[in-house]
Order: structure tokens, then sequence, then C-alpha cells
């Protein structure tokens, strides 16, 4: 979740790859390995993961996520959001 630019996405994606045996570049999908990145940007595509743009307060957005583990469910949830911030520290904290 609040995955863009997606940095976090590919080293996960990198690490599962490798620990699931396969290596990233042949396209090949483990049935074990389903990353899911989300975020209100876009995101360019990375290798093993499946790209999502939206607002994860909505359920359409939560179903979409869903979808891609059909029905399973996920062993790790990584959240790299953050408000957005001023630089004036009184005023993000009171945001």
């Amino acid at each position: 979740m609040c995955a863009a630019p997606g940095s976090w996405s590919q080293v996960l994606s990198r690490a599962l790859w490798a620990r699931s045996g396969q290596a990233e570049a042949t396209g090949e999908q483990d049935a074990e390995v389903k990353i899911v990145a989300v975020d209100l940007q876009p995101m360019a595509p990375i290798p093993g993961v499946s790209c999502l743009q939206g607002d994860i307060t909505l359920r359409e957005t939560a179903e979409g996520i869903a979808n891609h583990f059909g029905g399973g469910k996920a062993d790790l949830v990584v959240c790299d959001g953050a408000p957005d911030v001023t630089g004036l520290h009184d005023m993000d904290e009171y945001i």
C-alpha cells in the first residue's frame, strides 16, 4: 500500500522471486509469489508485481487487491504511507 514510486515493491519482488527459485526475468509466475502494489499515483511496471492505481480507503480498491489473491490471504502487508508534509514541523504535526 502507498507503493509509488515502487522501490519497496522492487526489493520485495527480488527477494521473493529469489526465495521461490525463479528468476523474475523469465516472466513465469510462481503460484506462491503474488505481489500487489497499490497507490493513488501511477507506477511504472515492475517485473513480478501487479500494480494497481487506486485509493486504499475505497472498497473497490480493496476488492481489486483481494481479487489478485483469489480468496486467499496475504502473508505480509507493507505500507509505506506517510502524510504529505509542508516542512513546517508545527503545521505538519497539527495537520
